[in-house]
């Protein structure tokens, strides 16, 4: 009774303890809570900022291309040339004029074409930019554009107005000109002497660098840069979706209204500003092509204040996708909980004795848990390891629209070698092919043992299918060079590739399996693709196909090993 009286006083003030450190942790858990909070806020601030700056950079990308186009249209609306062409119709001004429009094509590589129209529509001069080798058109091969509404909406402008095209793509002979070529047309009046109007002056600007500047400045965020027009069809888009939907009919649905029908509805609400949707933060503004671009001068030196307004608009925005916050979210939280399991730590010591044993017990812990990631016997990654890091590359695959491969292999004839041998002997071709695959692997790839003889290979940022079958066939070759006491083995692969065959991590191992076992069923020591598996040939894992089955004829073969 006295014994138990003791062990009573002594468990006592863990009882105690059990009591009141629940009230304790109160404290520095609801503490923890609101800094959770205020970090989120905190960084969400950070990021409307700096998402806000990119979106300025993408509207000062665009106003300064379209700025350095109208400068170089109100020079040649004056040139001396086109004033003596106008007064006395002279071929030798004519070709003046097609000299000064060729120089400045030479050293405007952006500029498509470069015309000067009567005020009937008809080419008088062009200039064309002829893929990087200007050249001025003949005389036979100028055309009547009276009917265009580029020349229509330009000849209607007072003097020094410039009119600016909707972006569209380039359009050559009926057909969309591949590859794509985005096109804006910028054009401004002409006027004699008398001020009458004699035509206009057409530059038809390549809008590629500008768009490339657009993404190139929202790089600088951590959103993804696009650029919409006034219909919500994508003009610079994270693909998907895709853009230019406007141009074809069957992209016709691509656009704002229905892949982000609330955020598209309150974009068209304000001209500018900042929205939390759960598909993300949408940072935005409206730009219309004119606002703030300066007119030419008139006959009196005055600059022209009263610009056209064509009534459309673009729409620069910079998306940061939900997932990305919801990552900062979790960083949030976890650093809370890592500074609350300090805080707690701290409240619940209450000898010397437990701090040491916790202590080596966190040390063991970690001590295990390292031990548990990488195979004791080849050094290679366990297949716990590869699964985490495989979820990992799938989602940052997703985030970057980026490809990798799965390789799923299997030894042929090693266990001739471990039965005839011993285990020692299958031990060292394990290690062997191993350091195979760790030498031949780049820094970013992943090999890992998935178990017995089968290895699995993560191919990061892959470039295309040609690129991971050529790494496939790399790593088969070397192994099969291997050789111990004469005997050699093969490699049986299966290719999976994200996402072209498969968009989540299991379908994708599942599928890599099953080309393995293709490859088994074909012969051997070859590889197979994913891809080429037909519904029917899919197999369960651990199931090899009879060698009687068709193979499709797309398959890779490679020679078979001993």
């Amino acid at each position: 009774m006295h014994q138990q009286q003791q062990e009573q006083q002594v468990t006592s003030p863990w009882r105690a303890f059990l009591l009141i450190f629940p009230l304790l942790a109160l404290v520095p858990i609801g503490a923890l809570g609101g800094y959770v909070l205020w970090s989120i806020a905190a960084r969400m601030e950070a990021v409307e900022r700096s998402e806000r700056f990119a979106v300025d950079l993408q509207r000062e990308a665009v106003k300064t291309g379209l700025q350095s186009v109208a400068t170089d249209l109100c020079v040649l609306a004056q040139q001396n040339e086109l004033g003596h062409l106008l007064l006395e119709d002279r071929q030798q001004a004519r070709l003046a004029m097609a000299a000064e429009y060729l120089a400045l094509a030479r050293n405007a590589d952006d500029y498509d074409q470069i015309r000067f129209l009567d005020d009937h529509g008809q080419e008088i001069v062009r200039v064309n930019h002829n893929g990087g080798r200007p050249a001025i058109v003949a005389d036979a091969e100028l055309q009547d554009k009276s009917n265009r509404y580029y020349f229509r909406e330009t000849i209607a402008l007072e003097p020094g107005q410039i009119y600016v095209s909707p972006l569209d793509l380039n359009i050559e002979h009926g057909e969309i000109e591949e590859p794509y070529k985005p096109m804006i047309r910028v054009g401004t009046p002409v006027v004699d002497a008398a001020g009458d109007k004699r035509g206009i002056v057409l530059i038809n600007l390549m809008a590629q660098r500008m768009l490339d500047q657009v993404e190139a400045a929202g790089g600088l965020s951590l959103g993804q840069p696009m650029m919409v027009n006034n219909e919500g069809y994508w003009l610079v888009t994270p693909n998907p979706p895709p853009g230019w939907g406007f141009m074809f009919p069957e992209h016709a649905e691509d656009r704002m209204a229905r892949h982000y029908p609330a955020v598209w509805a309150r974009i068209n609400q304000q001209p500018s500003g900042t929205y939390a949707v759960p598909e993300g933060l949408f940072t935005f503004e409206h730009y219309y092509p004119l606002d703030g671009l300066k007119g030419c001068l008139d006959r009196r030196g005055l600059r022209a204040e009263s610009l056209s307004d064509t009534g459309y608009r673009w729409v620069l925005m910079s998306q940061v996708p939900q997932a990305l916050i919801n990552g900062w979210r979790r960083e949030a939280i976890l650093q809370a909980v890592i500074i609350g399991a300090v805080v707690l730590v701290l409240l619940a010591i209450g000898t010397w004795a437990w701090l040491v044993v916790a202590t080596e017990r966190r040390r063991y812990r970690a001590h295990l848990e390292t031990m548990a990631r990488f195979d004791p016997l080849i050094g290679l990654a366990n297949r716990v390891t590869f699964e985490e890091r495989l979820l990992q590359e799938a989602q940052r695959a997703k985030r970057h629209d980026r490809r990798f491969a799965l390789l799923f292999m299997d030894l042929d004839g090693f266990k001739a070698i471990n039965d005839r041998h011993g285990h020692k002997a299958g031990d060292q071709v394990l290690i062997d092919v191993a350091q195979v695959l760790a030498s031949n692997c780049r820094a970013t790839d992943l090999a890992a043992r998935q178990g017995g003889d089968e290895f699995v290979v993560l191919l990061a940022e892959i470039k295309d299918l040609a690129a991971a079958e050529k790494a496939a066939e790399k790593l088969r070759a070397r192994i099969e060079a291997l050789s111990w006491n004469q005997m050699q083995v093969g490699a049986s692969i299966g290719l999976a590739l994200w996402p072209d065959d498969a968009e989540d991590p299991e379908t994708l191992m599942r599928l890599a399996d099953d080309a393995m076992y293709r490859a088994k069923g074909a012969g051997k020591n070859r590889i197979r693709l994913a891809q080429d598996l037909t519904p029917g040939q899919v197999q369960s894992a651990g199931q090899v196909p009879s060698p009687g089955q068709a193979e499709s004829p797309s398959q890779t073969q490679c020679p078979a090993g001993q």
